[in-house]
């Protein structure tokens, strides 16, 4: 027990056999009549379940005087300093003594600690609730039991929808490989700093890690100017641009038929539909119908943006502009890839007729991406 659950106190509980405790507590649940005060514990190898009034429960069509008993009980009460991690342990250990016949320190410890949330929806991580043991269990217990499972975590969650994340595919769309668990959808609304993005996680990923990037680029003032997303997904960067930094109108280069479609419906959400035009098809090709139009370009992909570089010069105004380029750069050698982006950037503007003055504005650490790699982002001024 942890420390959070030591407060102990009297209430009137129903002891029953483990084998219909999930049943009895469904029913007591669904007629109002458990008591969410205090925890249900194992005593003397029975359950005792919490109860609000013992009359009533001795009315219920299920008890039986000879199978079940009701007695005061010194039971520990809930604490809302439980961490969802220390309910969902406590939770899962009780269900799984009632059900599972093993050792059950192997499937505890392999309970998530970390998530992300979409709202009324949690995104596990593939290690989790996936070691040989609990693969073992859900080969030999019912479907029922299985969504009892993902219940058990949801509700610690304070969620209604479960998934599990797995690793992102490695094709040019980068699909989301993300397998729902509880609930039949993935469609989920997420509310940013005051900009409203729409994704189906299912089918497109959310880079929720590069949050203080999408501040940062709304916090720009881009009044008046026109932008190139050169890799636009669902909106992570056009949307804060067209909502937050005021743009004119976004270009917004995509492949991804399901990050359009998230795309369209975040854009009709924030109400900028009108100033944005999605480019759909590969950004090498679809780029050509915007060069020399643009006062910015972002080049929002990892790890590197440099086969869009050329595109991106071309671009830009006659006037120049800036380039928001991404890339993933080892800790110790950012300061000479930001040389080495501006010299490349200088060379390939002179290339394409377009020679002038290209110097580093700013450099921008987002976030680790591995050991001694990070994500940076270096704002390119080209004149």
């Amino acid at each position: 027990m942890t420390e959070a659950a030591k407060d102990i106190d009297s209430c009137f509980a129903v002891l029953v056999d483990k084998s219909d405790a999930s049943t009895i507590q469904q029913s007591l649940t669904t007629t109002k009549l458990i008591d969410n005060k205090f925890i249900i514990t194992e005593v003397d190898s029975m359950i005792a379940i919490p109860i609000l009034d013992d009359e009533k429960v001795k009315q219920l069509t299920w008890f039986d005087n000879t199978k079940h008993e009701i007695t005061e009980l010194n039971l520990p009460q809930k604490n809302q300093k439980f961490t969802p991690a220390e309910q969902m342990g406590q939770d899962m250990t009780l269900y799984l003594k009632q059900h599972i016949d093993s050792d059950l320190s192997g499937l505890i410890a392999n309970l998530p600690r970390k998530w992300e949330l979409f709202g009324d929806l949690a995104i596990i991580p593939n290690s989790t609730v996936n070691n040989s043991q609990w693969q073992d269990v859900f080969s030999r217990i019912t479907q029922e039991q299985t969504q009892e499972i993902w219940q058990i975590i949801a509700q610690a969650l304070r969620v209604k929808r479960l998934a599990r994340q797995d690793k992102i595919a490695t094709d040019m769309m980068r699909t989301s490989q993300v397998k729902m668990l509880l609930g039949g959808t993935g469609e989920v609304e997420i509310n940013d700093f005051g900009v409203k993005f729409w994704l189906d996680v299912t089918k497109v990923m959310f880079s929720s890690g590069n949050v203080t990037e999408r501040h940062r680029i709304g916090n720009i003032d881009m009044s008046g100017e026109i932008i190139v997303d050169a890799f636009a997904g669902i909106g992570y960067y056009s949307l804060p641009m067209l909502v937050r930094s005021n743009a004119e109108h976004v270009y917004a280069c995509e492949i991804n038929p399901n990050s359009i479609q998230a795309l369209q419906n975040g854009a009709e959400l924030n109400n900028v539909s009108e100033r944005l035009t999605i480019l759909e098809g590969d950004n090498l090709s679809t780029m050509k119908q915007v060069y020399s139009m643009a006062d910015r370009v972002h080049l929002g992909i990892l790890p590197s943006s440099e086969k869009a570089w050329q595109s991106a010069i071309n671009c830009l105004k006659p006037s120049g502009g800036t380039l928001h380029i991404h890339m993933n750069v080892e800790e110790e050698k950012i300061e000479s890839f930001v040389t080495y982006c501006t010299d490349s950037i200088a060379k390939l503007a002179k290339q394409l007729g377009r020679e002038g003055i290209v110097s580093a504005k700013h450099v921008e650490k987002v976030k680790w991406y591995a050991p001694r790699i990070r994500h940076v982002v270096i704002d390119v001024s080209v004149r």
